[in-house]
């Protein structure tokens, strides 16, 4: 059973130009040619209607002389003071992930080229969050790729699973199924985990949901028949241009070159990730994943900028070098016509789960993993480092089986925490309110020495020994990642001091590598 493609032009190929409409027999319609030049004004959008263009080229956000609200009007900001105002609007989901994509299996530097093309590799994302990781490790992949290659995915929070799942159904051209999966675990106990194995000429994806989630799991493919469009905009700007985060949106927007700015405020206007001149006519349908019964599913910080690392989404910008949000829309869709011509050539199959990462190993049979990848639930907000050494050890594929298997975790608060607990004065800091003190003390954490409050957190853990338990032990020389991806070098130019300063990421962020001892 088959059905017929919308028409995608909009969505894969969209028009850059900043007059993003123009009257046709008196009907307003997108146009339809590329401009060929960027406004070497504000390298943001590239033209060919100077009239229509002008008001984006004069916006305050991209001159040199803005000044953020709470100066102008000489008040102190809402950031300043007991707190009370300082808790994120919106909702706690976080569908978008805040380190860069990472390819886990860096096979040049870990099993080598020999024998790649055909060597089987099983990967286990255990604490997934989007697929970013998953997508750019299986489009590394070497060419003709002939291997068998099984990645598990996982990630306790459902809403993640399920844009998880939809999107790796898309990605395999799933025609609508005659048999309903809801219908046959009818009679299941509620919390019951059901396994389905959606099989696409051979490429494989086996989705393992409670009950309650496989019944919830359409209705994030349903277009709400309880908020239109308009409303669901107003729904999200209320929480993402919200009048009283004006401040916190300020503040960030110090950190951004002054294109950034433009093109941050205005995804905040429009929701829709775009080149900043393409027109948003066509993108007509509120997400039903973007949106709970509650409204917005996202916290008003949520921004997917922070997913993709900046060296290498602005080696696809266009024309116009400004637009960093247009390069990270080209980075990721070459990434995903990649990934999915990688799955449709080779030989690679999905495990979804959505539970608890520490209950998979119940789940994955005697299956053994060449990367395990486990996000950050090794902080001790989630799971902790003990707990996670205790789960994933035993999943490694032994050095018998392979040389360079690895578990790698992340960091994000554990140097920082033993920062505030060895000095818990040092996290006052009494700034007056000019934009200049703001921005430093927003970036004073990029040049602490972290190495020194992380070496002390491991200490305290008695990593050696407890790794050592499992059978594991901490990798020298990593060969997946830096273990400071996002700290400033020393020695950086101005240009990588200001891209720091405009990433998302702290400079705090650690990576660890573990390995099999024997």
């Amino acid at each position: 059973m088959t059905s017929e493609l919308p028409d995608l032009s909009a969505f894969l190929n969209p028009h850059l130009c900043a007059n993003t409409e123009q009257k046709v027999d008196v009907v307003i319609m997108p146009r339809t040619k590329d401009a060929a030049l960027a406004c070497s004004g504000c390298i943001i959008v590239q033209i060919s209607d100077w009239k229509r263009h002008k008001a984006t080229c004069r916006s305050p956000f991209l001159k040199d002389t803005w000044q953020p609200a709470w100066f102008t009007q000489g008040r102190v900001p809402s950031f300043i003071g007991d707190g009370t105002h300082c808790a994120m609007f919106g909702a706690t989901k976080y569908l978008w992930g805040n380190m860069p994509a990472l390819d886990i299996l860096q096979i040049k530097q870990n099993e080598g080229t020999a024998d790649a093309v055909t060597r089987n590799f099983n990967l286990l994302f255990a604490a997934s969050g989007d697929l970013r990781n998953v997508i750019k490790t299986i489009s590394g992949l070497p060419a003709g790729y002939k291997g068998d290659c099984v990645a598990v995915i996982n990630d306790k929070g459902f809403v993640i699973a399920a844009r998880n799942a939809i999107t790796l159904l898309l990605a395999l051209h799933l025609d609508p199924e005659t048999a309903d999966v809801c219908g046959k675990i009818d009679a299941k106990p509620s919390d019951s985990f059901q396994a389905k194995t959606f099989d696409f000429h051979g490429r494989k994806l086996r989705l393992v949901l409670q009950k309650e989630q496989w019944i919830q799991l359409p209705k994030f493919c349903q277009r709400s028949q309880n908020m239109t469009t308009d409303e669901a905009q107003m729904v999200r700007r209320r929480i993402m241009l919200a009048p009283e985060r004006i401040d916190f949106r300020h503040r960030g927007l110090l950190h951004l070159p002054k294109s950034v700015r433009q093109g941050e405020t205005h995804f905040r206007y429009t929701g829709v990730f775009l080149p900043y001149g393409c027109s948003t006519h066509a993108f007509n349908v509120a997400n039903p994943t973007l949106f709970s019964s509650k409204g917005w599913a996202l916290n008003d910080s949520s921004n997917p900028r922070g997913s993709w690392l900046h060296a290498e989404y602005m080696a696809d910008a266009p024309a116009a070098k400004g637009d960093e949000f247009g390069a990270i829309f080209f980075h990721v869709r070459k990434l995903l016509i990649k990934f999915c011509k990688r799955i449709r050539d080779s030989n690679v199959s999905f495990h979804l789960f959505s539970m608890d990462a520490r209950k998979l190993s119940a789940y994955v049979g005697a299956m053994k993993f060449d990367r395990i990848e486990i996000s950050n639930i090794c902080d001790s907000e989630f799971i902790g480092l003990q707990a996670s050494l205790e789960a994933f050890s035993g999943l490694l594929k032994p050095k018998s089986q392979n040389a360079t298997a690895t578990l790698l975790m992340l960091f994000i608060n554990a140097a920082t925490h033993m920062n505030r607990a060895l000095n818990p004065e040092g996290g006052k800091n009494e700034n007056k309110y000019h934009p200049r003190l703001v921005f430093r003390s927003t970036i004073y954490g990029m040049f602490i020495n972290w190495d020194k409050y992380f070496d002390i957190y491991l200490d305290s853990k008695r990593v050696c020994t407890l790794a050592a338990s499992h059978g594991l032990q901490a990798k020298l020389k990593h060969t997946i990642v830096q273990p400071w991806p996002m700290r400033i070098r020393v020695g950086a130019t101005k240009q990588e001091f200001d891209v720091a300063c405009a990433n998302m990421a702290t400079g705090y962020e650690r990576y660890m590598e573990f390995e099999n001892l024997d």
